[in-house]
């Protein structure tokens, strides 16, 4: 008997996060949350940069006009549930300065994509924008084409 297979690591994204705390006009919301949910019940591994953090906290309070309670709710319920956070290592930066570079993409952004990378995971963005610059990367997908294991 061999062991189960590790649930898969995958990598989130601001785009993807924002998602569980925001519900006006936002396309894949239940997406989004199904992910969470998948999570809570084992079904697959969540990471992020911590990156992800002041991100979320800046995407709360300058686009969305939260309120400072309400962001710090958000940050605290992400920091609850038990994401993965990976520390911006300095390989990790230097990979994402050169994916920014190669494909006219923020760093920010190619950190996400950076720390899939690194991480051998997959990074699942709602960022379409993103998505076509990046290509058919092997380590990054639609949060609209994820699959998680049953």
């Amino acid at each position: 008997m061999g062991n189960p297979p590790a649930s898969p690591l995958l990598i989130l994204d601001t785009s993807v996060v924002l998602k569980w705390f925001l519900e006006k006009d936002e396309p894949d919301v239940a997406r989004a949350r199904k992910l969470r949910e998948a999570f809570l019940s084992h079904r697959c591994t969540l990471g992020a940069p911590d990156l992800l953090l002041v991100e979320v906290a800046n995407a709360l309070t300058a686009g969305h006009r939260s309120s400072p309670k309400q962001v710090s709710e958000a940050i605290a319920a992400i920091l609850e549930i038990g994401i993965r956070f990976f520390e911006l290592q300095f390989p990790a930066l230097v990979k994402a300065i050169g994916l920014a570079s190669t494909y006219g993409v923020t760093v920010y952004d190619s950190c996400f994509l950076a720390v899939a990378i690194e991480s051998d995971g997959l990074l699942v963005t709602a960022d379409e924008v993103f998505l076509r610059k990046v290509g058919a990367r092997v380590n990054i997908t639609s949060l609209r084409n994820v699959r998680l294991p049953d």
